[in-house]
């Protein structure tokens, strides 16, 4: 059985009324696939219905059964009694606007509550509203933004701050990616050639069990924008203690509950979403009057509309046998470069077959989850130990650099250099 399957212990069904939803949140929360988020969703919901039962417009006593209390007039009562802000533990400032995404969260959080209270058969939830509509981004030449992104990219005067607006502005333009997953990527979701980007899919109002992984094209701009980031966030990172994976991280440092932050922390989704409006905003006071300048949009929302990413389906976690598999074909094909490589051959018609296809090893390794390092490993195992050859493996330079501060050194050999 997965960890993430999920096994019903349907509550006794001679409970009641708050006795009867407190046992159905409790089971609910107890199943490894709801997330945090998702459980405090279910905590919320069920202490709206128990203060529905309550209530003196709600059909059903406190002490109803599970028989009746999913059934349509009870459910739509309690519905309506939330929608109208009725039900709020706190006074609203308008009780009378209700939210389409809280009713949905509602239903969905029923149907998990019906499941677990094995009420099925008698339950009659009504039918879910489509997610609300988005209101439309005023359009923008897609050709023309990357036009402005590579302008930035090209200045040798860029900031860090507009280092970092350029690697995240390009990266959401290929991949339409959201803040919260831009906020979750770490350099192991880099590609040894920064060509591709792993993002792990949790689309809103599915369970964790159905989250998926993709594999994300990065465009010419993207890697040149990553290339000149990632050397300032390793400055960043100088006084940022222990493993630092997170692709994103601060610029300044801050305070949290009393204790100082020092900058090179990650950021997390509303942080990202405000540093690249103050970025935006001042490089477009800056860029004001140049003549072919004209100014990036605010939000970052802006930028993944209407992008239709190339996108290649991954397994969340690597298949053990597939693994082992995989790394023996990266050790070959490693032991093969190197071989040439100490024969003189570099730049040979060989030479480059073989870095051809040490490269494919490396990526399809990677693609099915294989570590960095796991790799790095191997390959320094084969004869390719250092940054030179690697590269010639088709690693990033800049990329192996921030695996060596992610983990330590990272590389066997540079591991054994620090002792």
């Amino acid at each position: 059985m997965s960890d993430q399957e999920t096994v019903v212990d349907v509550v006794d069904s001679r409970l009641t009324g708050t006795e009867l939803l407190v046992a159905a949140a409790a089971e609910v929360t107890s199943w490894p696939s709801v997330s945090a988020s998702r459980a405090r969703q279910v905590k919320w919901v069920v202490g709206e219905y128990t203060r529905a039962l309550a209530h003196a417009d709600h059909p059903l006593a406190a002490d109803a059964g599970v028989r009746t209390v999913f059934t349509r007039e009870p459910v739509n009562a309690y519905l309506l009694l939330a929608r109208t802000g009725q039900l709020r533990v706190r006074k609203a400032a308008d009780p009378s606007r209700g939210s389409d995404n809280s009713e949905q969260i509602r239903l969905e959080v029923l149907k998990l509550l019906v499941t677990a209270c094995g009420a099925e058969d008698f339950a009659e939830l009504p039918p879910q509203p489509d997610p609300p509509s988005k209101p439309p981004v005023a359009k923008r030449p897609r050709s023309l933004l990357r036009s402005q992104l590579t302008e930035l990219a090209d200045s040798p005067d860029a900031t860090t701050s507009q280092l970092r607006m350029l690697a995240v502005g390009a990266v959401v333009s290929d991949t339409g990616i959201r803040a919260g997953e831009m906020c979750a990527r770490t350099v192991e979701d880099l590609s040894p050639t920064l060509e591709e980007l792993r993002v792990v899919r949790r689309p809103q109002g599915w369970s964790e069990a159905e989250a998926f992984t993709e594999l994300l094209a990065l465009s010419g701009l993207s890697r040149a924008a990553l290339k000149r980031w990632l050397p300032d966030r390793q400055r960043l990172l100088q006084r940022v203690g222990g493993t630092a994976t997170a692709l994103w991280v601060s610029l300044h440092g801050n305070h949290h509950d009393g204790q100082a932050v020092p900058a090179g922390t990650p950021l997390m989704p509303r942080g990202l979403a405000r540093a690249w409006t103050r970025a935006v905003v001042d490089t477009n006071i800056e860029m004001a009057g140049q003549p072919s300048w004209e100014p990036l949009p605010t939000r970052m929302e802006q930028l993944r509309r209407g992008v239709k990413p190339t996108a290649v389906r991954a397994p969340i976690v690597p298949d053990a046998e597939k693994a082992a598999v995989l790394l023996d074909d990266v050790a070959a094909r490693g032991r093969a470069l190197a071989e040439l490589r100490r024969e003189g051959e570099q730049d040979s018609t060989a030479e480059l077959q073989a870095r051809i296809a040490v490269r494919q090893a490396v990526r399809d390794a990677w693609a099915e989850g294989i570590e960095h390092t796991v790799q790095l490993s191997t390959l320094a195992d084969a004869g390719l130990p250092d940054t030179a050859s690697l590269a010639a493996a088709g690693w990033e330079p800049v990329l192996l650099a921030a695996i060596d501060r992610a983990r330590g050194w990272g590389r066997p050999s540079k591991a054994a250099a620090a002792v």
